[in-house]
């Protein structure tokens, strides 16, 4: 039986990458700790090892059809390392329910607003190119960043979901540019959480081995088929994806 949810876990995790740069912490963290009875530290360590194997993968199918674009957004790069490791560190020193209530009700208003845009057919990012960044932007993206890699040590989610936020509102990206880019900054991200939860022997390696796996080539299939849809279609898919995650985890922290 847990080797069939694993699978499922596999596939629904790989889809929800490959569309809309989830992270596994959606589905691996709530399935480990309440259907195998693990614990909530081992299961965030495994959901970010997840998240490193099929984000990669993900990434390269975005890479394929363009839509991988760092100049902006490549300060993420260094936040997403740092910030995780701060993120563990307090993850054993304070509890995490007002941080996870804040994190659900943004995933809700970000996804109403990005359902609102598919409905209307309203693109999320009008106009040209942005400015070329000053110092205060500058420092603005860097704070943004450690606060995402922050959450992403305390709770598992290696900010990809934030980081598409971040790109679309702060850095005016428009989606799929923003979603290719936000998954490989979420492999950065998770393998640095990854790597502290290692350290601490917080990882369920027979997890990370079937559902990685099936993720990864899931993933990587959904990123290959997304440019042939409509953009709005993504968006709405990622507004759902965003409301669905708010919803979940409301009756946690509340």
């Amino acid at each position: 039986m847990s080797t069939v949810l694993l699978v499922v876990i596999g596939l629904i995790t790989g889809a929800l990458t490959g569309f809309g740069g989830g992270s596994a912490v959606v589905i691996v963290v709530p399935a480990l700790t309440q259907f195998l009875h693990i614990p909530f530290r081992m299961a965030v360590g495994t959901s970010l090892t997840v998240d490193v194997l099929t984000s990669a993968l993900v990434s390269f199918g975005y890479a394929k059809s363009g839509n991988i674009q760092l100049k902006r957004g490549w300060i993420f790069l260094i936040t997403a390392i740092l910030g995780p490791q701060i993120g563990i560190w307090l993850s054993h020193r304070m509890p995490t329910q007002w941080l996870g209530l804040f994190f659900a009700v943004t995933m809700i208003l970000f996804g109403t607003n990005f359902i609102y845009h598919a409905v209307r057919n309203i693109p999320m990012v009008s106009g040209t190119a942005v400015h070329d960044p000053t110092w205060k932007s500058t420092a603005g993206v860097v704070i943004l960043g450690l606060i995402i890699g922050i959450i992403t040590g305390l709770l598992g989610a290696s900010g990809g979901v934030m980081y598409l936020l971040a790109l679309v509102y702060g850095l005016r990206y428009t989606v799929r540019p923003a979603v290719g880019t936000s998954v490989i900054i979420m492999a950065i991200s998770a393998l640095s959480g990854a790597v502290g939860y290692s350290l601490h022997h917080e990882v369920y390696w027979t997890a990370v081995l079937i559902v990685g796996v099936i993720s990864m080539v899931v993933g990587y299939l959904v990123a290959r088929m997304v440019p042939r849809l409509p953009e709005r279609i993504q968006a709405g898919g990622i507004g759902t994806l965003l409301f669905v995650i708010g919803l979940t985890m409301l009756p946690q922290v509340v």
